[in-house]
């Protein structure tokens, strides 16, 4: 909390983390988070592409 030239408290910026909010993921959450999200990109099976079907000839 600031004061203003009066002297009344003012609001500071929101912080960059929670954008305001008040809510913050804790360090040790967010790197498990991280970690989790590379895994699970690493890991991820590619979907399968459907069978070639070719053309119907009429």
């Amino acid at each position: 909390m600031k004061t203003d030239r009066k002297g009344r408290l003012k609001r500071g910026k929101p912080c960059r983390r929670c954008k305001g909010h008040g809510k913050r993921i804790r360090v040790g959450r967010h790197l498990y988070k991280v970690w989790l999200r590379l895994y699970r990109d690493g890991t991820d099976t590619p979907a399968k592409k459907p069978a070639f079907k070719p053309a119907a000839k009429g």
